[in-house]
């Protein structure tokens, strides 16, 4: 009986033990699992974390570069802007010293030529007029301002190099009158999109002298040198050259330059065999050269040359020896109206 008791209290302890063991085995692997899914929801919540932290910095920084672009983009603009505005500015500049310069040029042509005094209230009077449309051609400027009054010509000047216009030009009219008039009422007005500046290319003050017409007939007693006035100073002897041996062997070609600067006066002289020739080559007085309109006549022999005549660059002899070049193109566009 003893024996048995025992027995039964083993198993009962056995079972016991296994009971436990396995309460225990089930709590462990609850304890697992729930640290496991914690642990799984721990990761979970981090790593939607960092991505929303990703996806917040790609897009702080996608914004940091929008700006940055909108900023060089106006940066750019900005510059460009005055970049645009120094080449008008230096454009002007220039312009206004060529008008200076051309004052200066039509006086010692004046001189050079003898031309006769005519009443003043009837004298012709050429307008500068800047800040042009490279759009612009010489036609167009002269139809806009006929409808002032009489327009004798207009003339744009061009880069030698690429025949682009360089933003400003003259126009010529047939009397002071009418020019003032045009200054008074068209400047600061709007044409081809540009406000033009309009002003006197020979200012009243400065000479009482008149713009030649280049329809003259000779002043001097005919020769066989030619004299040429309002030359540009881009012209060479070269381009005189090209434009005279069509009419007679041409001996010499002179254009005469400062003797200290070595700057060109604004006239020149072609000297032909023979005195036939020099009249044919008059039929040239007025044709546009480097972007001016030239002014013939005859010239005195060299052996009495007018002064200055000495400090020029010789030119070449024998007549055909240099090469011909294409005009240079003038720019088209769209004609608008002045308001």
């Amino acid at each position: 009986m003893e024996v048995e008791d025992i027995e039964i209290k083993k198993e009962k302890k056995d079972k016991k033990s296994k009971k436990d063991k396995k309460e225990k085995k089930e709590k462990k692997e609850k304890k697992e699992k729930k640290e496991k899914k914690e642990k799984k929801e721990k990761k979970d919540k981090k790593d939607k974390k960092d991505k929303k932290e990703k996806k917040k910095e790609k897009k702080e920084k996608k914004r940091k570069l929008e700006e940055e672009e909108e900023q060089e983009a106006k940066k750019q603009k900005t510059e460009e802007s005055a970049e645009e505005s120094a080449e008008e500015t230096t454009e002007e500049t220039a312009a206004e010293e060529t008008a200076a310069e051309e004052t200066t040029a039509e006086e010692t042509a004046a001189e050079e030529t003898q031309e006769e005094s005519t009443e003043v209230s009837k004298e012709p009077a050429t307008i500068f007029v800047g800040n042009l449309s490279y759009n612009m051609t010489e036609d167009w400027l002269a139809e806009e301002f006929s409808v002032v009054g009489e327009v004798v010509g207009a003339r744009i000047i061009t880069d030698r190099e690429s025949g682009r216009s360089k933003g400003y030009g003259y126009v010529d009219f047939a009397d002071k009158a009418t020019a003032e008039k045009a200054v008074n009422e068209y400047n600061g007005k709007e044409l081809d999109g540009r406000e033009v500046r309009l002003d006197f290319a020979n200012s009243p003050n400065k000479s009482n002298k008149p713009k030649k017409n280049y329809d003259n007939k000779p002043q001097s007693a005919p020769s066989k040198t030619v004299f040429i006035g309002n030359l540009s100073w881009n012209t060479t002897e070269q381009t005189l050259s090209d434009m005279f041996n069509q009419y007679g062997n041409v001996v010499s070609i002179r254009i005469p330059t400062e003797k200290e600067s070595g700057r060109k006066k604004g006239f020149g002289y072609v000297e032909f065999d023979d005195i036939e020739s020099a009249t044919k080559a008059l039929e040239l007085t007025g044709t546009e050269v480097d972007g001016r309109n030239i002014r013939l006549d005859y010239a005195p022999e060299r052996n009495n040359a007018p002064r200055g005549g000495n400090g020029g660059n010789r030119g070449g002899r024998g007549g055909n020896r240099f090469s011909n070049r294409p005009a240079a193109p003038k720019p088209q566009g769209q004609k608008i109206t002045f308001d």
